[in-house]
């Protein structure tokens, strides 16, 4: 397995894929949205230029961050697989979505009684599927109105946090490339753990890096990749919107997040070190 780099907004660096692919390349596989920095992948140019070296290459990509959040047309992105979460758009965990183009042949790596799926075998988590049936439902039965509110909550408590704390970081892209619930923060001399634990106390919550590395007391490796140093990338805060949000919550979060930065840092033992992109 090879890892294909990324530039320091977190998008695939497609001169050293397209150096990368060769007639022996048998699988690329790229989250369509990165789940910590929410930054949009080129997929439909990165299935081009993996189409023209090699017809044979399978494409997947993890599209469950962007699903419910940017339009997806699996046509349009070129892509021969791809996979989608439940629980990413608000249902209850348990079931997930794996669309295979025609003509692609997927061996199944579970074996056991015979079942009426060919590549899971058991009974299918029947309440699972059906409320991700009603979660993708009620998104899209006002897509654009919903994506259009979300953003203005998420840009409100950007605009926020760069108005009233200063020594901060943005990770990842901004506008258009970067999906609309998701704003990645690194907050400068501060640990990240302390902030998530600040904030849990006045009903926040937030996590430090990556959900599935947050009992791990390591820096995010997404961060890194973009080119944050480990300082930086510790003091990383998460923060997540949702139709379910208000402007009064943000207003509120932002309150709480100041002061708990403001008096995180009176008592900070890391030393003031100037960084690339501060605002």
């Amino acid at each position: 397995m090879v890892q294909v780099p990324v530039d320091e907004e977190g998008i695939v660096d497609l001169d050293i894929l397209e150096i990368l692919i060769d007639k022996d390349t048998v699988l690329v596989s790229i989250q369509l949205v990165n789940h910590e920095i929410g930054s949009i992948q080129p997929l439909r140019e990165i299935s081009r230029i993996v189409k023209e070296i090699n017809p044979q290459t399978l494409i997947h990509t993890d599209a469950a961050d962007a699903y419910c959040r940017i339009p997806i047309n699996v046509e349009d992105l070129g892509v021969d697989m791809l996979t989608l979460s439940n629980h990413k758009i608000l249902a209850s965990k348990g079931a997930g979505a794996l669309y295979v183009r025609n003509g692609v042949k997927v061996e199944k790596i579970i074996h056991g009684a015979l079942s009426t799926q060919t590549l899971w075998l058991g009974v299918e988590n029947v309440p699972s599927i059906v409320g991700f049936h009603k979660a993708a439902e009620l998104v899209y039965r006002d897509f654009n109105k919903q994506v259009t509110y979300v953003k203005e909550l998420r840009e409100r408590l950007l605009n926020g946090i760069l108005d009233e704390i200063q020594e901060v970081l943005v990770n990842g892209l901004l506008g258009e490339k970067r999906v609309v619930d998701n704003l990645n923060v690194s907050f400068l001399y501060v640990e990240g753990e302390a902030i998530t634990i600040e904030l849990s106390l006045n009903g926040i919550y937030v996590s430090s890096g990556s959900a599935c590395t947050s009992r791990v007391l390591e820096p995010s490796h997404a961060l890194l990749a973009i080119g944050r140093r480990h300082e930086e990338a510790h003091g990383s805060i998460l923060f997540k919107l949702s139709r379910y949000h208000s402007p009064e919550d943000v207003e509120y979060t932002l309150k709480v997040l100041q002061e708990s930065i403001n008096r995180l840092r009176r008592i900070s033992s890391i030393k003031p070190r100037r960084a690339k992109n501060v605002h």
